[in-house]
């Protein structure tokens, strides 16, 4: 007997919390009490580790219909090369300065880990450039990272010769 197996689509997709509502099992860091500007220099500290430099940080908003959420593109460089990575802070039931500050902060905490997680990848998996799937496709045209382009189109990015390198080289046939 043959049998065949079908699976069933998963349609469970871990919810945003509010940030009333956060809990250390799920949202981690809502209690931290340092500023957001102590985290980012932690954070630019442990992206020095992974060759990344000129790490700053764009303050901004995300929004997905009616749920807005404060957040950060945080940017820099790899090996000459921009990227990017984003993150946002959990949704408020209601907002004030002292708590969006909190959320900033927790967010930023967040990907702290995130970026120390990838020191220890590196260590451990010799080659890996953990920072790479955030290089920017086209940083002229656009704020696409290797990864929007690979979910979005599908494929691999074309990668282009950096303009003004010619390539010399003969063919014989053999």
């Amino acid at each position: 007997m043959t049998f065949q197996f079908t699976p069933i689509p998963d349609t469970h997709k871990p919810g945003v919390p509010y940030f009333e509502d956060a809990r250390a099992d799920y949202a981690p860091f809502y209690s931290t009490t340092k500023a957001p500007e102590a985290v980012q220099a932690e954070i630019v500290a442990e992206a020095a580790k992974l060759g990344g430099y000129a790490v700053y940080f764009v303050q901004g908003m995300f929004q997905d219909g009616k749920l807005k959420r404060h957040g950060y593109e945080a940017r820099f460089m790899l090996n000459g090369a921009p990227g990017m990575f984003r993150v946002a802070g959990l949704p408020m039931r209601s907002e004030d300065p002292r708590k969006r500050e909190k959320v900033l902060a927790q967010a930023l905490c967040i990907v702290r880990e995130w970026v120390r997680s990838m020191v220890t990848t590196k260590v451990f998996m010799p080659g890996t450039e953990p920072l790479a799937q955030y290089l920017l496709v086209d940083p002229r045209n656009s704020s696409h990272t290797v990864t929007d382009y690979i979910l979005n189109a599908g494929k691999l990015p074309q990668l282009n010769a950096p303009s003004g390198v010619t390539v010399d080289a003969t063919f014989e046939e053999v």
